[in-house]
């Protein structure tokens, strides 16, 4: 074929000369190309070759090579391949059967292909035969699939086999090593007894998985690695609760005002909640419009079970948050919330007058001061009348606004009757209700 090729390369370099243009339809012959040559997966007795060429293949010879000895042990000839995937110019060969070579371990792989137009490749060194026994895990099962904090060890059983390369069948792997892994680390080794069995004891602290793992071992070199399906082990934790001794209740304060907090962190047992101690954790305020929220400290539960006790004045209207987390994965995280802290801030009358005016109606004017910052964005001053000074009944509502030295407002109220006039300010979610001095009209 190499001889071909070079008659076809001289005659086209004569074409060139003569006519000054590469010959017309000159196509050159390829050899196959042998891709590679593996063991099948999950077969390692079985050969498979990848092959590609211009034209059908119709020959192919593979000879075997100890990597041990360097001695060819055997030939496998082109009636022993199956073609399994692509197409015969270009496609997957693979023996029908798995090969029965006189011993385990690797074997290189020389191969010879010959296509339809009787053009052949060879290469020396196409790939490796992994001629091993391939561990194989059967009835791999722990005791248990979930642990708590006082049950925390986890009995792995199961059978060890091999898979032989020549014959497929599964036989026991007796006196071989097993390690069984948690989380992917070995956390005991254990051996097989006569017929692949094993067991062996691993603690679990964690929700992890637990895996029997076959490795390399040089007592045993041609067995190759394998490994069980993973189980996946939960945690049963220990639950947790926390209770506020203080606030216990809703309740209303005045803004600038403290607020003391206390709580009690529990644990639950077979014999009822009991105080848990020694559990970290802090302690929040959170404003219920969900904006804001301030840190008010950190705790180490005592022997009691009970946090730190702080003190907090909170700016707004909302519930201290307690929480506990533990770094021990089988202790449940916990965290409360309060009632209800409403922070009122003050509203104060500054003035009020109600005069008679000529025309027989009443005038009155006034103004509000909000001292603690804030300021409502409406604010709404509700007239009153009352003809004993006891009984008040709304007239109108006036709106008060900044005039540069409060919050001012005024109104006519025609055919002002004599009696008692006042102004009311009604509590707000974020202030206080307010009402001014009382002001007698008699003519």
């Amino acid at each position: 074929m190499f001889r071909t090729r070079a008659a076809w390369a001289a005659i086209g370099v004569v074409a060139l000369l003569v006519t000054g243009t590469p010959a017309a339809n000159a196509a050159e012959a390829q050899a196959p190309d042998v891709r590679y040559a593996h063991s099948a997966s999950g077969d390692l007795g079985t050969l498979e070759v990848g092959i590609s060429s211009d034209s059908a293949i119709t020959g192919i010879r593979a000879h075997l090579v100890s990597a041990a000895t360097q001695q060819e042990v055997a030939v496998v000839e082109y009636d022993a391949f199956d073609l399994v995937s692509g197409t015969a110019d270009n496609g997957v060969w693979r023996t029908k059967k798995p090969l029965d070579l006189p011993a385990l371990g690797s074997y290189t792989v020389r191969v010879e292909v010959t296509d339809a137009d009787g053009d052949r490749g060879v290469d020396n060194s196409a790939g490796t035969l992994a001629y091993y026994v391939a561990a194989v895990f059967e009835d791999v099962r722990p005791d248990r699939t979930e642990i708590d904090t006082d049950h925390r060890e986890v009995r792995v059983d199961g059978t060890l086999k091999g898979r032989w390369p020549a014959t497929r069948e599964l036989k026991p792997l007796a006196d071989h090593r097993v390690d069984l892994d948690v989380d992917n680390w070995t956390e005991n080794t254990v051996r097989t007894d006569a017929d692949g069995r094993f067991s062996g004891t691993v603690t679990v602290n964690d929700a992890v998985p637990v895996q029997a793992v076959y490795r390399h071992d040089s007592a045993n070199p041609y067995v190759l690695y394998g490994e069980s399906e993973s189980t996946p082990i939960g945690i049963r934790q220990v639950a947790t609760r926390w209770t506020f001794e203080t606030p216990a209740e809703a309740r209303t304060i005045d803004y600038g005002q403290q607020v003391t907090v206390t709580a009690t962190l529990e644990r639950e047992t077979p014999k009822g909640w009991v105080p848990f101690e020694g559990q970290s954790g802090g302690v929040l305020y959170e404003a219920s419009s969900g904006t804001d929220w301030t840190s008010v400290g950190y705790f180490t539960t005592d022997n009691d079970g009970r946090s730190a006790t702080f003190t907090h004045t909170p700016g707004q209207t909302g519930t201290f948050r307690v929480a506990s987390h533990s770094d021990d994965p089988f202790i449940a995280s916990a965290s409360a919330n309060s009632a209800e802290i409403t922070v009122l801030r003050a509203s104060v009358f500054t003035s009020f007058s109600a005069t008679r005016t000529q025309d027989r109606g009443v005038h009155v004017e006034g103004a509000m001061d909000f001292p603690d910052g804030w300021t409502p964005a409406d604010i709404p001053v509700h007239i009153q009348y009352s003809r004993d000074g006891k009984r008040w009944t709304d007239l109108l509502t006036a709106r008060a606004n900044w005039s540069g030295e409060g919050h001012a407002f005024s109104a006519d109220i025609a055919d002002g009757r004599r009696g008692y006039y006042r102004a009311q300010f009604d509590k707000t979610e974020s202030f206080r209700a307010a009402t001014s001095e009382v002001v007698r009209v008699v003519r």
